[in-house]
């Protein structure tokens, strides 16, 4: 029976990862490993906004890390598509990740630098960092997400920044499709731990560990928490039909503390638009890849936190498949729906940077959002 650990945050950080983790002293990491750690930095954004893992929680482990004799540590990510190659490096600084390397003498990495292979088979059409494959151990801290695609994105799909950053849009839907694509790329880079952040003070309940080895089961008892059902979430349910893990909650034995307390608030990206902006509607979505939507969903928080709303129906056409059809104001984003709708109403890129989605979207709606 696979274990799922949790616990606390009562002291401080490096108190509540020291009781985390002692079920794993002298056994996870032996004398002289060479230890990767895998954040989620997938936009240069602090942590607090949700998005990013929590650098005092990274820090913590480098020194337990250390504190296990490990001969090196090492801090790597590939960040989002969606960013442009100038903001790269501050995927790191803002989070406050060299700041980490600075102190505990970690080294940081940003896999974009650095030279990429294939993939096997049946995956061969993908390339991930070399660095997956150059440690003696991985320690994967993702932060818990929602995703347009797969439901949540948690530790399975944490795994993704390893791939190289023109390999990512495509990971959505050649090969197999971003779910088995997702339990191919687990089957390959295993994690010997993997440490769930949930610190962001915008969730509900913050301030809690979770982790374990079977990377399906800490999958599965998160997603629980956040308020989904783990037996209806794709990518946990082809894991566990993979052998890549325990899905079944009553089968994985929860260590720590009483997870009743510990619900979460998050909300799927299509609920959270409904709310919000009932009257644009998108199509094409399930062949959309993470460069286009990331940017969208981004820009359309920041026009919900100024407290714009819209008050005339759009379609927003993305992907390569879906088309204009009927009567009504259609807009299209990405390279793959040129010539779809008027030039006008167009915004290119592959894909658009975030910035030019704030001026598209500005004016063409800036008639019809009102305050």
């Amino acid at each position: 029976m696979p274990t799922v650990y949790i616990k606390r945050i009562r002291e401080s950080i490096l108190s509540a990862l020291e009781e985390l983790l002692r079920p794993y002293e002298g056994k996870l990491i032996s004398p002289g490993d060479t230890i990767l750690i895998k954040p989620n930095l997938v936009e240069p954004r602090p942590y607090t906004s949700g998005e990013t893992t929590n650098p005092q929680l990274v820090e913590a482990v480098v020194n337990w890390c250390y504190h296990q004799q490990a001969a090196s540590v090492a801090i790597g990510e590939g960040p989002s598509y969606f960013q442009p190659e100038s903001d790269l490096i501050e995927c790191f600084t803002v989070t406050g990740m060299t700041q980490v390397a600075e102190r505990t003498g970690a080294r940081w990495i940003l896999f974009d630098q650095y030279h990429f292979v294939p993939l096997p088979k049946p995956l061969h059409i993908f390339s991930v960092t070399k660095f997956a494959f150059e440690f003696n151990r991985i320690i994967n801290i993702p932060v818990p997400k929602t995703h347009y695609l797969t439901a949540v994105s948690i530790a399975m799909k944490n795994l993704k920044g390893f791939l190289k950053r023109g390999d990512k849009p495509r990971f959505h839907h050649d090969g197999y499709g971003i779910h088995q694509n997702i339990v191919e790329l687990n089957k390959i880079i295993r994690p010997s731990l993997n440490i769930v952040d949930v610190t962001a003070p915008v969730q509900k309940n913050a301030g809690f560990f979770l982790a374990g080895e079977d990377i399906v089961a800490v999958d599965a008892v998160t997603a629980s928490l956040m308020g989904f059902n783990p037996q209806e979430i794709k990518t946990i349910i082809l894991g566990n039909g993979a052998g890549l893990g325990e899905m079944d909650l009553k089968k994985i034995e929860i260590v720590g503390e009483d997870i009743k307390g510990l619900q979460m608030n998050f909300e799927l990206p299509q609920e959270w638009l409904k709310r919000n902006f009932p009257l644009l509607r998108l199509k094409g979505i399930q062949e959309a890849c993470s460069g286009c939507m990331l940017p969208l969903f981004n820009v359309l928080s920041q026009f919900e936190q100024e407290g714009k709303k819209i008050n005339r129906t759009f379609f927003l056409l993305m992907g390569n498949k879906a088309e204009a059809r009927g009567d009504g104001e259609w807009l299209a984003m990405g390279d793959c729906t040129e010539g779809k709708v008027g030039k006008d109403r167009h915004l290119a890129g592959c894909p658009p940077q975030k910035a030019e989605v704030i001026k598209f979207l500005r004016r063409l709606f800036e008639e019809e959002m009102v305050p």
